[in-house]
């Protein structure tokens, strides 16, 4: 019995088993593991101790700096979610995130809607991000990503190519990402 008040229980602190939920929901969101792989937990019960975890939505203020080079691109996670990115090309921070099924022109709409045109934006070439940034960057520039391009090119003519035509494509191909400098690219 606390001598003060004369409590004779103590609280359960909900911040700590929070704290421990989100880590297992995180753990089974970011892994691909099944629930069941998880523990042995009934399947309700724990969709009861982590459904609160969905509501919650994180997010980055947008910062309203025009960044010179932008990159966007999107990472498959588990459980069928993907998540686009839109990164500095100069420092490699986080400009803003956008939750979707997939790369498509509504998913690339939402997340360059809240971002400043960049100068220039470094993307994997898929057309969904391509129609988003002509709809709401006009001015703004599209590379094709280089490590996208030698990928793209690896699948198109395998990694030994018979014909000389498509030996010399993987000679430039291997060399992209090779260049640094304005006279190396001539």
């Amino acid at each position: 019995m606390c001598p003060s008040c004369s409590i004779t229980s103590t609280a359960r602190r909900q911040d700590r088993a929070r704290a421990a939920q989100l880590r297992e929901f995180l753990d089974w969101l970011l892994t691909g593991r099944t629930r069941e792989q998880m523990g042995a937990m009934g399947a309700r019960a724990w969709r009861k101790r982590v459904g609160w975890c969905w509501n919650i939505k994180p997010a980055i203020t947008p910062d309203g700096v025009v960044h010179h080079t932008l990159m966007a691109d999107g990472t498959y996670m588990a459980h069928g979610w993907c998540l686009l990115t839109a990164i500095d090309g100069q420092t490699g921070q986080v400009i803003d995130w956008q939750w979707c099924h997939q790369e498509n022109t509504a998913a690339c709409t939402a997340l360059s809607s809240r971002i400043p045109g960049p100068g220039v934006l470094i993307t994997d070439g898929l057309r969904g991000v391509q129609k988003a940034c002509h709809a709401c960057w006009p001015g703004t520039r599209i590379q094709r990503c280089l490590v996208h391009v030698q990928r793209n090119t690896k699948t198109d003519l395998t990694l030994k190519p018979r014909l000389q035509a498509g030996k010399e494509l993987k000679r430039l191909s291997d060399q992209l990402t090779r260049v640094h400098t304005i006279e190396e690219a001539v």
